[in-house]
């Protein structure tokens, strides 16, 4: 009997003006590799990088906030956090960034506790 093809979504977070480098290697030379490797086991990959899936009047209008949380969700469990020196964008009304936003959301499952706000 033959496995049936599962699909993997796999979400990466940083914020939109940082770890282009480190993005960049993980779309051209990690996910290639391991896409390969997942097919070889009946498994498709996808990984989700939100570099080119949010329009700029999405993250004017606050909507890359729910887009991202969104995706997360269906990406779970995998989340790929970057952090780098920067903390992203603030959207209007929010506190934290959306990058802080993301990896609360996808790592604990939760939104910003209270005693970070």
């Amino acid at each position: 009997m033959s496995r049936r093809w599962q699909t993997v979504r796999v979400f990466i977070s940083s914020t939109f003006r940082d770890m282009h480098a480190e993005r960049d290697h993980l779309v051209r030379i990690v996910f290639p590799e391991l896409k390969e490797r997942c097919r070889k086991r009946r498994v498709h990959l996808i990984d989700v990088d939100l570099r080119w899936g949010v329009t700029e009047e999405q993250a004017e209008h606050g909507g890359a906030l729910d887009i991202c949380l969104d995706e997360i969700d269906s990406c779970r469990p995998f989340f790929i956090g970057l952090l780098g020196q920067r903390y992203g964008f603030i959207p209007p009304g929010h506190e934290h960034s959306i990058t802080a936003q993301e990896i609360f959301h996808g790592v604990l499952e939760t939104d910003i506790p209270r005693q970070v706000v």
